[in-house]
Formats: C-alpha cells, sequence, structure tokens
C-alpha cells in the first residue's frame, strides 16, 4: 500500500476517488463514522417500535406523539448519540434507550413486565443481551429525568 497523503478541498480528485472505489482501493475507517442525528431518531424510533405491544392503556394513543418529544428534545438526543469508543452500540446508545424505557416504565407508560421480556423483543436474535440490566437503573443526570418526566406528565390523562 501507498504512502498516505493529506487532501486538501483545492487538490481533491472526485473521479481519482469515484475511480479508487471502483477498484476497491478506496477504504474508510469505520471507527470515525459520524452519525447524524436524524439518523439516531429514525434507529430510535425503529427500536422502541419493538415494545410497543407493551404500551399501556392509557399511552397506547400518544405513546409515537411521547417518543417525538424526548426526541426533539436536543439533550436528550445527544444523550442518545453513540460515543466515540463505543464498540456495541454504533448507531446510537442502546443502553441510554433502555435507561429511559425504564423511566418510562416507572412512570406507567410501558407495562411493568420483566426486564427479561423487554430485552426479548428489543434485542431479537435470542441472545442475553447487555443492554437488559440498564433498564432498572434510571438516569443519572437529573436534569435529563425531570425532562423526561415533565414530557411525561403532558400526557397523563
Amino acid at each position: 500500500m501507498s504512502k498516505l497523503k493529506q487532501v486538501r478541498p483545492e487538490g481533491f480528485d472526485v473521479e481519482a476517488l469515484m475511480a479508487a472505489a471502483r477498484e476497491g482501493r478506496l477504504f474508510v475507517d469505520e471507527g470515525k463514522k459520524i452519525v447524524s442525528k436524524a439518523q439516531v431518531v429514525k434507529d430510535v424510533c425503529a427500536y422502541v417500535a419493538r415494545i410497543r405491544t407493551f404500551v399501556t392503556n392509557d399511552y397506547e394513543t400518544v405513546i409515537d406523539e411521547l417518543w417525538e418529544q424526548i426526541l426533539s428534545t436536543e439533550q436528550l438526543v445527544e444523550y442518545l448519540m453513540p460515543k466515540p469508543k463505543a464498540r456495541l452500540c454504533k448507531e446510537f446508545d442502546k443502553y441510554n434507550v433502555v435507561r429511559i424505557i425504564g423511566v418510562l416504565r416507572e412512570k406507567g407508560v410501558y407495562q411493568y413486565y420483566s426486564d427479561r421480556k423487554y430485552d426479548a423483543l428489543l434485542e431479537p436474535d435470542g441472545k442475553e443481551s447487555p443492554y437488559r440490566r440498564y433498564m432498572g437503573m434510571g438516569i443519572e443526570e437529573h436534569s435529563l429525568l425531570v425532562k423526561i418526566r415533565k414530557i411525561v406528565e403532558q400526557y397523563q390523562l
């Protein structure tokens, strides 16, 4: 493999880049992949949709709105962004999503089933995931916890 060279915008050759990609000479460092906030929101919505059957009767008509409001809060989206050194959660921080689900379960949004049942729906590969034990841990940052509680209060009957 030849020596790497820094490329400046004015010296960037798109045709050479495309040719290198076609020839299999273009490599991308997956560890440095940047995920957009919009993609994180979309992925989290798809992830929590897996447990829709666990939503309590009081919240079944508003669960999408509730998650939409959670995911429209800048601090909460930042909380769910993948961390730079994450080995498992490259799309979004599943540990923190599970923590939020745990808080919502405590507030009565989700039915109180075992963590194992939630894990079976969230991670359907049949193996026990490391995320399950974070369900009951809550959220350590008090300001985020307060934000979630206020959002839930808006939808309480």
